[in-house]
C-alpha cells in the first residue's frame, strides 16, 4: 500500500508543478489559442493533458526505482504495459493536435479505434460477461472485438463530452480512478492499482489549476487520454487474465460520463443533428441554464459521480438481493437527473409515447374506417352517395364541417355539396371557408380535385379548435379525398354531364338514408 501512496503523491506533485509551468509557458508563447480563435491570442490554454500525461508516466517510472514487490510485478507485466502506453500516447498526440490546430471528429475517432485494436491485440479484451445478479459467465467469442473497441471509444469520448465546466472532467476522472484503484487493490491486481493510482494522483494535482476560474483546461489531449486509460483498466479484472467479470461494475464506475454519452446520442438522434457536432446542451450546460451556479453545478455532478463510484464498490461486496436494488436505485437516479434537465427532445418523446399509448386503439379504428370508405366510394351509385360516404367518414373522424365544389373550365358551377355536424352550430356565414369567424373558430384543410373535360374541384373540411385533435394519419385522409373521392365523384358527374344542385347541410343520418334510397 505504501508503494501505491507513493505513486499517487508523486503523480500529484509532478502534475501540480508541470501544470503550473505549462500554463505560464502557454500564455507566454501564445499556445492558448487554436486556429480559428481570435487574433489576439488571449485565452485559457487547453494543454492540461500534457501535464497529466507526463505526470502519469514519470510517476510510474519513478516507482521502478523503489525495487520492491510492486515494482517487480510492474516490470514483469511487459507487453500489455507497453501496449497501454502506446495506445494512450497515440490518443494523446491526436488530442494535442486538436488542442493546438483543431482536428476533425473522424480523425480523432480513427486514432481511437486504432488504439483500441492495439489494446485488444495485446490482451485488453472483453472476452466474458457475467450477469451482475447471478455471476453466470457468458463467453463472447468474436463479438468481444467490436464490444471492446466500442467500450474504449465510448469511455474516451465520454470524458471529452463532460469536459465543459472548470474541474468537471478532471474531478469525475479522479473519482473513477480511485474506484478502479480500490477494486484492483482488493483483488490484488498490482498493475491496475498502480496505473489507477498514477491517474488519480495526476488529476488531483491538476485540479487546483482547473477549478473555476480555470487557469488551464484539460483539453482533448487530457480528456481523451484519461478516458482511454481508465476504460482499458476497467476491462482488466481481479483475475490474472483480461476479463470483464461484471458489466454493471465498470458501467457504474463511469456512470456520469456514460450517462452524458447516452443522453447526447439520444438527443442528437431525435433532433436529427450530427452525432459528432458541438452543442451547448450537455448535462452541465443544462444545469447552468436552469440557474445553478458554475461551482455548484460542478459539485452536484461530483456528488453524482461519487454515488455511482460508491455503488460500483458496493456491487462488488454485496450480491444476491442487494445487487438488483443498487442497480434500480442508480437507474432511477439517472432518470431523475435527466428529467430535471427539461430537454425538449425527451419532453416531446415522452408526450409522443403517452399519446401513442392512449390513442393508438382510436387511430387504428379510424384508419380502418378510412380503408372501408375507399371501397364504399368506389362502389357508390351516385354523386350524392359518394358525398354521403365522405361526410359520414368526416363525422366519425371528428370534423365539424365540409364543403365540395366542382366547376367546369369556364368557371360555371357544376356541383356543390355541404355538410355540418348536428351538434355543431354554424359560424357566421357558411362552410369552412369562413373558419375563424363567429364564436366557434376552426382550422380548415383544402384538397384540390382534378377531373376530365377541364372540370376541377375543391374539398374544404373544417375541424373545431375546441375538439380533440384528429386521431388518424392526415395523409391517409388527403389521399382518400384526392385519389378516391375525387375520381369517384367526377365519374358520377360526367355521366350524364349536368349540374347537380347544392345539397344543404343535413344531419348525417339523413344523408345516409338518402344514399341508401338512391342505391335502391
Amino acid at each position: 500500500m505504501r508503494t501505491y501512496i507513493f505513486i499517487l503523491l508523486t503523480a500529484s506533485a509532478l502534475s501540480y508543478l508541470i501544470t503550473f509551468w505549462v500554463a505560464r509557458s502557454a500564455a507566454a508563447h501564445g499556445w492558448a489559442k487554436r486556429e480559428g480563435d481570435s487574433a489576439s491570442g488571449q485565452g485559457i490554454p487547453r494543454l492540461g493533458g500534457l501535464a497529466v500525461f507526463a505526470a502519469i508516466m514519470l510517476s510510474l517510472a519513478a516507482t521502478v526505482l523503489l525495487r520492491n514487490m510492486v515494482t517487480d510485478f510492474l516490470l514483469a507485466v511487459g507487453t500489455p504495459g507497453i501496449a497501454l502506453a502506446f495506445a494512450c500516447f497515440s490518443v494523446f498526440l491526436i488530442g494535442l493536435y486538436d488542442d493546438l490546430k483543431g482536428a476533425r471528429p473522424w480523425q480523432k475517432l480513427a486514432v481511437q479505434i486504432v488504439a483500441a485494436l492495439a489494446l485488444y491485440a495485446f490482451g485488453f479484451r472483453i472476452d466474458l460477461l457475467s450477469n451482475p445478479f447471478t455471476h453466470t459467465p457468458l463467453a463472447l467469442g468474436w463479438f468481444g472485438l467490436p464490444l471492446t473497441v466500442l467500450w474504449l471509444a465510448a469511455i474516451s469520448n465520454a470524458f471529452n463530452l463532460i469536459d465543459g465546466l472548470d474541474g468537471l472532467a478532471a474531478g469525475v476522472g479522479m473519482f473513477a480512478a480511485v474506484s478502479l484503484f480500490l477494486l484492483a487493490a482488493l483483488g490484488v491486481n498490482v498493475f491496475v492499482a498502480a496505473v489507477a493510482a498514477a491517474v488519480a494522483g495526476a488529476l488531483l494535482g491538476f485540479l487546483p489549476h482547473n477549478f473555476h476560474p480555470a487557469k488551464i483546461y484539460l483539453g482533448d489531449s487530457g480528456s481523451l487520454t484519461v478516458g482511454l486509460a481508465l476504460g482499458a483498466l476497467s476491462i482488466v479484472s481481479e483475475q490474472k487474465g483480461p476479463v470483464m467479470v461484471t458489466m454493471a461494475i465498470p458501467v457504474l464506475i463511469f456512470g456520469l460520463p456514460l450517462l452524458e454519452v447516452a443522453v447526447t446520442t439520444m438527443r442528437r438522434l431525435l433532433s436529427g443533428r450530427p452525432l459528432f457536432g458541438r452543442d451547448e446542451d450537455h448535462l452541465h450546460h443544462r444545469l447552468l441554464k436552469v440557474g445553478v451556479a458554475k461551482r455548484l453545478a460542478v459539485f452536484v455532478l461530483y456528488g453524482l459521480a461519487a454515488l455511482f463510484a460508491l455503488s460500483s464498490i458496493l456491487l462488488v461486496n454485496y450480491s444476491g438481493s442487494v445487487a438488483p436494488l443498487i442497480a434500480v436505485v442508480c437507474g432511477a437516479l439517472a432518470w431523475i437527473v435527466v428529467a430535471q434537465m427539461h430537454y425538449p427532445e425527451f419532453t416531446e418523446l415522452d408526450a409522443h409515447i403517452r399519446l401513442s399509448l392512449s390513442s393508438q386503439p382510436a387511430v387504428l379504428r379510424n384508419q380502418i374506417a378510412i380503408r372501408k370508405a375507399v371501397v364504399e366510394m368506389q362502389n357508390a351509385a351516385s354523386a350524392q352517395e359518394v358525398w354521403a360516404c365522405l361526410s359520414g367518414l368526416l363525422e366519425l373522424l371528428g370534423f365539424a364541417q365540409a364543403r365540395c365544389e366542382v366547376r367546369v373550365a369556364n368557371g360555371e358551377l357544376m356541383c356543390e355539396f355541404e355538410w355540418r355536424r348536428e351538434d355543431y352550430p354554424p359560424a357566421v356565414g357558411s362552410g369552412p371557408r369562413n373558419a375563424g369567424s363567429g364564436r366557434d373558430s376552426m382550422w380548415a384543410l383544402e384538397i384540390p380535385l382534378a377531373g376530365s373535360f377541364g372540370s376541377a374541384g375543391l374539398v374544404r373540411v373544417g375541424h373545431a379548435f375546441d375538439r380533440r385533435a384528429p386521431l388518424f394519419r392526415m395523409q391517409s385522409l388527403v389521399e382518400l379525398i384526392s385519389a378516391t373521392f375525387g375520381p369517384a365523384l367526377m365519374a358520377q358527374l360526367n355521366e350524364p354531364r349536368s349540374v347537380v344542385p347544392v345539397v344543404a347541410p343535413v344531419p348525417l343520418a339523413a344523408s345516409l338514408k338518402a344514399a341508401a334510397g338512391a342505391r335502391r
